[in-house]
């Protein structure tokens, strides 16, 4: 008796569900970081909103576990090449390492100071593994054309992004230049809403 299998849907479907998660979760970190920035300047009304903070870092711990099974996922389907392997491994331990940074800034065991640097690296990190794979997969034709052109965008905004931040650093707190490298770098990570006092006020616990 022949039994008749899909190899691409059967490849594409597994991983469906951590993806779904990881990407809803990107979403809804973003969302919150957006509404913790248009409330952080409303005087007396920003009580209302003090466990924003927190939840972003939550959904982020969130956000990066679930794309640990997506990353293992695209291993097993791109060709085993060693830039594809190393940055496999590496992007793995950094979202393992970026879950437990939030947390560690949630619990005040880590300085909000110490902690951004540590998560802006290890975001750099996984911005090179999106753009290993990404151009793997198009090139070898073994991810979907849609799928690579994004993940190539994907990969590049980060470095982008901060470079963008650091060029603003050079200029004045809280002049209009500083300002509007902000806005071109479309705000802080969502890593790094609030210090770490700020994150345990907001009933993180």
């Amino acid at each position: 008796m022949l039994t008749e299998t899909h190899p691409p849907r059967q490849r594409i479907a597994s991983p469906t569900l951590w993806a779904l998660a990881c990407g809803i979760s990107g979403v809804a970190a973003n969302v919150l970081l957006l509404l913790d920035q248009l409330t952080e300047n409303v005087g007396e009304a920003r009580q209302y909103f003090m466990w924003l903070p927190a939840a972003i870092a939550w959904v982020m711990v969130v956000q990066f576990l679930t794309l640990i099974p997506v990353a293992l996922a695209l291993h097993r389907w791109l060709p085993p090449t060693r830039s594809v392997q190393l940055a496999t491994a590496a992007a793995i331990d950094a979202m393992l390492a970026i879950a437990i940074l939030q947390l560690l800034l949630l619990s005040g065991a880590l300085e909000f100071d110490v902690q951004v640097v540590l998560v802006m690296a290890t975001f750099l990190v996984v911005s090179t593994w999106v753009l290993t794979v990404s151009s793997t997969g198009h090139r070898r034709g073994t991810l979907p054309r849609p799928v690579t052109r994004f993940g190539l965008l994907l990969g590049t905004s980060h470095p982008v992004g901060a470079l963008i931040a650091a060029a603003g650093l050079l200029f004045p707190s809280g002049s209009a230049v500083q300002l509007a490298f902000v806005v071109l770098r479309a705000g802080r990570p969502p890593s790094s809403p609030r210090p770490a006092a700020q994150l345990r006020r907001s009933g993180s616990a």
